[in-house]
């Protein structure tokens, strides 16, 4: 009995100092106790956008402060000039992952954030930005805003869903089955790709070819345009010419900058990443599409002649690699990190079992990796069905698909 009275003392005692340190001012939420100043640029200073030369302005602002001194992140919006940035224009994370008073962006960035609140081409017209704080609990605004008068160029800054190009240079000679480009973005941590830029993989040939930005003749915004004597895209129902050598061809529009840029791509191989050994060469057959039909591949086994020396498992990982330009070996691979334990797509989860049927939608789909991959990075696995089978492998490089991919069925 004294034991059991002894105890519920000593709960009570416990219990009695946890209520009393709740009592006590610990705060577990920082609070921003000063907000910061805009600095650059100033209030109704005017911007002049040079997309072709895809200036860079950076926006700064002195840092606020927390009351406990902790560290605090920082978001620039943007919005139109009777905005409320309840629904801004545009919203980033500031320069150095957040953690700069400073938001670095692209004349091409700020060309669309003109074009959004209604300022048209070769005119000047008014924004407003301001910046949100963030601790590790607390989200607060400036207690105002700035304003900055940006210039547009002429050109696009509202970019279509697709552009084409059809003529005897190309694999349509029709606008019905022109070929498509899609607007790219940057997608992994290496890339950084600008608004306004239309990518197609596509066969050319010598020859004449339009631009237009529907494939409907009857389309009510049905424009065309042309690459002028100087390489750059103007609005015009002109042919324009290609010279370069018959090939497949990389071809990306910078509809922001005005450019137009053609780099052969060629040499397509899937092979083994623990043996570098290549079980495919992949030839383009048309429409954006690269086949190999007499592709085979037994899974590596643990002192199996192709095998390396320090492999101590089944091993079947692979990925793809290819020559960009005349001479540059680069890769081509899944979204996955050296480990394949995480994503270094975002909003895309890591699947590191061999794709038996329980993979999500987009585990084959297709990446460019860069010349400088890590070389574990971007790896997928085989399907068990696929070894020691013979099989056909294409990669499809489809504007209007989801998203780049490939596939494979058994001969």
């Amino acid at each position: 009995m004294k034991a059991l009275l002894n105890r519920m003392i000593f709960v009570l005692l416990v219990v009695s100092t946890l209520l009393s340190c709740d009592e006590e001012d610990y705060d577990l939420h920082p609070e921003i106790v000063e907000m910061g100043n805009f600095i650059f640029p100033e209030s109704k200073a005017t911007i002049v956008l040079d997309v072709e030369n895809d200036d860079r302005i950076t926006f700064s602002w002195t840092p606020a402060k927390a009351a406990d001194g902790g560290a605090l992140s920082y978001r620039i919006l943007f919005d139109e000039k009777e905005g409320d940035f309840s629904e801004p224009l545009f919203a980033a994370t500031s320069d150095n992952s957040g953690s700069s008073p400073s938001y670095t962006v692209s004349a091409s960035r700020l060309n669309v954030i003109a074009a959004q609140a209604g300022i048209s081409q070769l005119e000047t017209g008014e924004i407003i930005w301001t910046v949100e704080v963030l601790s590790s609990f607390n989200r607060l605004q400036f207690d105002t805003h700035s304003s900055v008068q940006l210039s547009r160029p002429e050109g696009l800054a509202i970019f279509p869903d697709y552009m084409y190009i059809y003529g005897s240079a190309t694999e349509s000679e029709s606008i019905e089955n022109g070929i498509a480009f899609k607007e790219i973005s940057s997608e992994l941590p290496h890339e950084n790709i600008q608004p306004g830029v239309f990518e197609s993989i596509t066969k050319l040939s010598p020859g004449e070819f339009h631009i237009a930005n529907s494939n409907s003749i009857n389309a009510d915004d049905l424009s065309y345009y042309y690459i002028n004597e100087e390489g750059k895209i103007r609005g015009g129902d002109e042919a324009s010419s290609f010279d370069l050598e018959e090939g497949v061809y990389r071809i990306r529009m910078n509809l922001s900058q005005s450019t137009i840029s053609f780099t052969p791509i060629s040499n397509i191989q899937l092979y083994i990443i623990a043996n570098q050994m290549v079980k495919a060469n992949l030839n383009y057959i048309r429409n954006h599409t690269f086949e190999a039909k007499d592709a085979y591949f037994d899974f590596l086994t643990p002192g199996a002649p192709e095998a390396p020396s320090w492999l101590g498992w089944e091993e079947e990982r692979y990925r793809f690699s290819f020559t960009l330009g005349e001479n540059q070996t680069s890769y081509l691979g899944s979204f996955h990190n050296p480990d394949m334990n995480g994503s270094l797509v975002a909003g895309l989860d890591a699947y590191n079992a061999r794709p038996n049927g329980g993979e999500p939608a987009y585990y084959h789909n297709v990446y460019f990796l860069g010349p400088d991959a890590e070389y574990w990075q971007g790896a997928w696995k085989f399907a068990d069905q696929f070894n020691g089978q013979s099989f056909t492998v294409r990669v499809v490089f489809d504007p209007k698909a989801e998203h780049y991919y490939h596939e494979f069925e058994l001969n």
